[in-house]
This record gives C-alpha cells, structure tokens and sequence, in this order.
C-alpha cells in the first residue's frame, strides 16, 4: 500500500519506456529479493528510477544506503517528492544522470543493483547501456524486470561471467500513457531475472 500511494511516474517520454513498475508488483518482487538475498546493510543502486517505487521499496525492506539514477529532469522531480513523503531523504541519495554504458562515480561499493530498465521496444538495444554499466561496475548481484521473449539475456550474462536465473514471473500492466496506445489497458508477461556474478 506504501508503494501504490506513491506519486505516480509522469510518463511523458515515450523514447525513454516510461513504463513504471506498479506498487503491487513491486511489492511482490521485492519481497522475494528479501528473502532470497536480503537488503540489511547493503547499498542498493537503482537505474532507471522513475518515481522511485524500487529503491524506496528496498529502503522500507532495511537497505542501508539506496542510490537513485534517473535521467529525465520532470521524473527527478516526481521522484524527490516521493523520497521526501516517505522521509528517506537519509537513507536516499538522486543522481540525475542519463545511464551511458560507463561505470557511475560512488561514494561505496554497490552490493546489489535493482531495476526495470528499457526492453528496447522504441529503440532497439536501449538496455544494453544498463547492463553495460552494471558489468562496468562489477556489481556482484543484480535484480531486473524484461520481457519474457528476451532472448539475448542469457548469452549477454554468460558473456560478461554472470550466472542468469528468473525467480518471478508476473504480468505487467500497460496503462494507456501514450497517443500510440489504442487499448485503454494492456498487459505483457514480464520475468523478474536474478544475475550473480561468477567467482
């Protein structure tokens, strides 16, 4: 309930994927997280952040430190709101940055990353730059939602020394944001994937 009265996404970017992770699924995804890895004590990374509904989820579930990367100026400002009402201006910190493919300058280590990056429905391979940064970063754990027809996730993990495992499937809603929709709701069938680096 936290997570869905959170202000939503403004969704006003189609060449972005603005398609925000609903508090629901969220909720579902992240508790899973939980129990399998854990967020006590660790710094999480979220990119792609929108309005915040992962990293403040992984905030409420004990991570100590939780980096928000968000490259869309109007969101940033959807997204500081939110961290604000739920006062985890302490635990939060907001980069207002566009993921290009590079390792991001931080304070600490990241011990996991989570996100719902582009699936490069408008641009092809706009997701290559998230995970292009991950394995710049060698971030050792890392939680995303894609498309259940992916079919480049597996070679891509294997090819930069990460084992791939799907632990959720769920549908993921599609609300009519854009003049392109001609459905006033939609859904696609989405796999949350779990990469753990290789020793």
């Amino acid at each position: 309930m936290r997570l869905s009265s959170l202000t939503p996404h403004p969704c006003h970017c189609v060449e972005l994927e603005q398609y925000p992770t609903e508090g629901n699924l969220a909720a579902a995804w992240l508790t899973k997280i939980g129990l399998g890895d854990g967020f006590d004590g660790k710094h999480i990374l979220d990119l792609g952040a929108g309005n915040g509904v992962l990293g403040i989820g992984a905030a409420f579930l004990g991570a100590e430190h939780v980096t928000m990367v968000e490259c869309d100026s109007v969101t940033v400002e959807t997204l500081r709101t939110n961290v604000e009402d739920v006062d985890g201006s302490s635990l939060c910190t907001i980069l207002e940055q566009r993921i290009d493919g590079r390792a991001l300058n931080l304070d600490s280590k990241v011990d996991m990353a989570i996100m719902n990056p582009p699936w490069g429905v408008q641009t092809q391979r706009a997701d290559r730059m998230f995970f292009e940064t991950i394995f710049a970063m060698k971030i050792p754990l890392v939680h995303f939602i894609h498309s259940i027809d992916a079919e480049h996730l597996l070679p891509l993990a294997h090819e930069h020394g990460y084992d791939l495992h799907s632990i959720y499937q769920d549908d993921f809603r599609l609300p009519p944001a854009y003049a392109h929709h001609s459905k006033n709701k939609a859904t696609t069938r989405i796999r949350c994937y779990r990469l753990e680096k290789k020793n």
